[in-house]
C-alpha cells in the first residue's frame, strides 16, 4: 500500500512537471503589446549544454540555400509564435491572416524593436516529405516577410528567413489538433 502511495505521488510529480516544463508552449501572441513583451524578455538559460544539428533553408545575401544551423538546446530565446493562415499546401497567405500581420508589423516598428533584426521561421507538420516540408516553411515564411516589407513597411534588410519544415514541432505529430498547432511562424531576435 505504502509503495503504491509512493508511486503515485512520484507519477503525479512527473505529471506536474511535464505540464509546467510544456505550459505555454503552444500560446500565440495576437496583439502587437504580446508580441513587443515576448520579444524583449531576455532569453532564459538552462544548466545543461546541448546543440543539436539541424537543416534548415535560409535567405543568404542573393539567394536562399539549405544550410545546418546548431540550435542551443541550453538557451530559451523568445520568439513570438502566430497562426498564419495559407492556402493549402501552398505559400499563399489566406486573407484572415492580414490582420494578425499588421499586428506583428505593429511590434516591429514600435520603438522598442524598431532597431533589432528579425527572424521569421516557417514550421510545419509532418505530413508530406522532409523536404517537400522544408522547401514549404521557408516559401511560407518569406510570403510573411514579403507582406510585412510591401504592406507593413518594415526595412528588408531587418528580415532574415528561415524555414525548418517538421523539424521542431511544438507537440507530437499524431492528431489534426497538433498538427495544427505545429504549424506556425514565430518571429525571434537575430543575436
Amino acid at each position: 500500500m505504502r509503495k503504491g502511495l509512493i508511486l503515485s505521488l512520484v507519477m503525479g510529480v512527473i505529471l506536474m512537471s511535464t505540464q509546467f516544463i510544456f505550459a505555454g508552449q503552444d500560446e500565440f501572441q495576437t496583439t502587437s503589446q504580446e508580441m513587443i513583451e515576448v520579444l524583449t524578455k531576455e532569453p532564459k538559460r538552462y544548466r545543461s549544454f546541448k546543440k543539436r544539428a539541424i537543416v534548415v533553408i535560409e535567405s543568404g545575401q542573393e539567394k536562399s540555400e539549405k544550410t545546418i544551423i546548431y540550435v542551443d538546446e541550453s538557451v530559451e530565446a523568445p520568439k513570438v509564435k502566430i497562426k498564419v493562415h495559407f492556402d493549402y499546401d501552398s505559400a499563399r497567405l489566406g486573407s484572415n491572416s492580414h490582420a494578425l500581420l499588421s499586428e506583428v508589423g505593429q511590434a516591429l516598428n514600435s520603438k522598442e524593436l524598431q532597431l533589432k533584426k528579425i527572424i521569421v521561421n516557417g514550421h510545419t507538420d509532418s505530413d508530406g516529405t522532409t523536404d517537400y516540408n522544408l522547401h514549404l516553411s521557408y516559401r511560407r515564411a518569406n510570403a510573411v516577410k514579403k507582406y510585412l516589407v510591401d504592406v507593413c513597411h518594415v526595412s528588408e534588410y531587418r528580415l532574415m528567413v528561415r524555414g525548418f519544415g517538421e523539424s521542431m514541432p511544438l507537440k507530437p505529430n499524431n492528431n489534426a489538433g497538433n498538427k495544427q498547432i505545429n504549424r506556425r511562424v514565430e518571429f525571434e531576435i537575430l543575436r
